[in-house]
């Protein structure tokens, strides 16, 4: 999404959650000495709605900060300027007073988790964003949840702990529609938080060639993705702006999709490359257990250009794509021939990076490249469709990313979207 439609969600976030309606709570310090005390967390106490509480004077306003140790095993620690600037911000923009306190109920677990959830709208949708600030993010996550990050024993499961809080973090209700907007915003940016330092990673730990070969990937990657970005907002948006208030979270949700993409297409060959003999035991991993990559049918770079063309052909369906209100057929076709191209681009530098390795690595890259063909092909099959809020006659038209092997090929939406 646009930095000024993120903002702008973040806005009418804030404005919904203090207007919102439901169970009070009220939250006092824990008693001195207690484990809760001990663990900076607080106490929740129900109270009725009709209840006989002074929330000024009840519920004491604070913004609590743990003091995180370096991040050592987890990346760069941010430095402490950078962490004293973002702070203040926090306080100055999500001062915690009894208004927020008393609807937190509904809308997040506790309330570290709404304190949390609002600093990231201030670290990532303030004017001066701090989007692609890595270090700092992951600082945060470790304020969100200190107890999950431990000194990891493989690179697994360093990225299985920010994964789960990640997941942690993300589970709580929305409950408007500009609320499912933000979230939605919120598991993109996450996704591409991940991808980001997962990338980063990878090239610390290449030498020779590889190194720069997998910068060059990530900037084809880039190209791509923001050309995803471009042709969705054509193919299925309105010149006139006729969207609807579900428009950013269906942008979310494609961009998110095809960040998940990402992950597919590295996590595997990483993990190959930095835990080494523990991935050749059957994929051991200490701790968190095994970690099987799945294998798939193979996909062939020419299965994923037949089915753009066959999108291409669909753009011309005026019973789907009224040209009244939307794109021009030729608008439609030059955006989606533009992502093509980008497509093109990132296919042939994973190539390059596959030129270059050997044995273990190379056989978990080209099965990670063959997992994303496979989850680009379906998501064309779905024609981009079934993100924000849609009827539940597409929703019977798409295929599902888990589905079996053998039910891809035949598959067309147009078929089932006219027998509707």
């Amino acid at each position: 999404m646009k930095r000024a439609e993120r903002l702008t969600l973040s806005i009418a976030l804030a404005a919904l959650v203090l207007g919102a309606g439901g169970c009070r709570e009220r939250r006092v310090g824990a008693p001195s000495g207690s484990p809760a005390a001990d663990s900076l967390e607080l106490y929740t106490l129900r109270t009725a709605e009709d209840a006989d509480v002074d929330w000024d004077e009840d519920i004491p306003v604070f913004h609590l900060w743990r003091d995180i140790p370096s991040a050592g095993g987890y990346f760069d620690s941010p430095s402490a300027e950078r962490v004293g600037e973002w702070k203040a911000l926090c306080e100055e923009r999500n001062p915690l007073d009894s208004a927020c306190r008393r609807y937190v109920q509904g809308y997040c677990a506790d309330m570290n988790q709404y304190v949390t959830v609002n600093d990231f709208i201030e670290l990532w949708y303030h004017e001066e964003s701090r989007l692609e600030d890595d270090e700092l993010t992951t600082w945060r996550l470790m304020q969100y949840a200190p107890d999950a990050f431990f000194t990891p024993d493989s690179e697994y499961d360093k990225f299985h702990v920010i994964r789960n809080v990640i997941q942690g973090l993300l589970l709580y209700e929305p409950l408007s529609q500009w609320e499912l907007n933000c979230h939605s915003g919120f598991e993109d940016d996450f996704q591409e938080y991940y991808d980001r330092i997962l990338v980063r990673e990878a090239v610390r730990h290449a030498d020779g060639r590889l190194a720069p070969a997998l910068e060059k990937e990530q900037e084809a990657w880039l190209v791509y993705h923001a050309a995803v970005d471009s042709a969705f907002r054509v193919i299925d948006g309105d010149p006139h702006g006729l969207v609807g208030s579900a428009w950013p979270m269906a942008i979310g949700g494609i961009l998110c999709d095809d960040a998940r993409m990402r992950a597919i297409s590295l996590e595997d060959f990483y993990f190959a490359l930095t835990d080494g003999l523990d991935y050749k035991i059957e994929h051991r991993r200490s701790v968190i257990g095994e970690y099987n990559i799945a294998r798939h049918a193979p996909v062939s770079d020419g299965a994923v250009l037949d089915e753009y063309r066959r999108f291409m052909e669909f753009l011309g369906d005026a019973s789907f794509f009224d040209p009244e209100y939307g794109y021009s057929v030729a608008d439609l076709r030059d955006a989606l021939g533009g992502e093509e191209k980008a497509w093109r681009s990132w296919m042939a530098a994973r190539r390059t990076v596959s030129s270059l390795l050997s044995g273990l690595c190379k056989e978990t890259y080209d099965n990670a490249t063959n997992n994303a063909r496979r989850y680009k092909l379906i998501m064309l099959k779905n024609r981009y469709q079934g993100y924000g809020l849609v009827s539940g006659d597409i929703l019977e038209c798409i295929l599902s990313y888990d589905c079996p092997d053998s039910e891809i090929n035949p598959f067309s939406f147009e078929e089932r979207w006219h027998s509707i």
